[in-house]
């Protein structure tokens, strides 16, 4: 019996070991240290420009009676800032280019005879324009409606015109026409266009349309 009680003694401290050595066993003691990077925003920048001309914005040009007092040319500069907070290309392209007949009188009729069944006026075809960069003249074009394309599109081959927040171009439009150029076909007609400076983010992907 005391040999039995033994044995009982032995097996439960073996097993009272076993019990502590797996529990043991399974835990592990780490030593860590965390750091915690707090308030992550994405925030995006800005494209914005503005285009000053007299200190005005945006400010046309108008000219009424083309030739008054020998008035056959002209030009207009506007000053273009990058008002955001990217770099941005500049773009400049002529829109919504339109001549008009504004009617027939006789000198206009006899040297345009089909004058009174055609709306379109021809003006804007003896006007030759040069947009300019900084003082420099960079695309030509004339203000023929079929032209109205030509300014963008031959800017838009320009090196890129990358301009830095902050940064300040200016971009200029001189005109001018023979007067060698036009006759009484022109009599009363008009031209009008939009010229629209645009700033689009610097990115890499395909070359902007304008």
């Amino acid at each position: 019996m005391k040999n039995m009680s033994k044995k009982r003694v032995l097996i439960s401290i073996l097993l009272l070991l076993g019990l502590v050595g797996g529990v043991a066993a399974g835990t592990y003691a780490y030593f860590t240290a965390t750091r915690t990077t707090s308030a992550n925003r994405f925030a995006a920048g800005t494209i914005d420009l503005n285009v000053l001309s007299n200190g005005a914005a945006a400010e046309s040009f108008v000219l009424e009676v083309l030739g008054e007092n020998g008035n056959i040319g002209g030009s207009k500069v506007w000053t273009v800032k990058n008002v955001g907070t990217l770099p941005a290309r500049l773009l400049v392209r002529l829109k919504n280019v339109v001549n008009d007949e504004n009617g027939c009188n006789d000198p206009e009729t006899e040297a345009e005879p089909n004058c009174a069944s055609d709306n379109l006026g021809e003006l804007g075809a003896v006007v030759n324009a040069n947009v300019s960069l900084d003082g420099t003249d960079v695309v030509s074009t004339t203000l023929a409606t079929a032209q109205q394309g030509k300014v963008g599109t031959d800017w838009n081959a320009l090196t890129p015109i990358i301009m830095q927040p902050g940064e300040e171009r200016t971009v200029g439009m001189n005109w001018a026409t023979d007067e060698a150029a036009y006759g009484n076909e022109v009599q009363s007609d008009s031209v009008g266009f939009d010229i629209e400076f645009r700033l689009i983010q610097q990115i890499s992907g395909p070359t902007p349309t304008n």
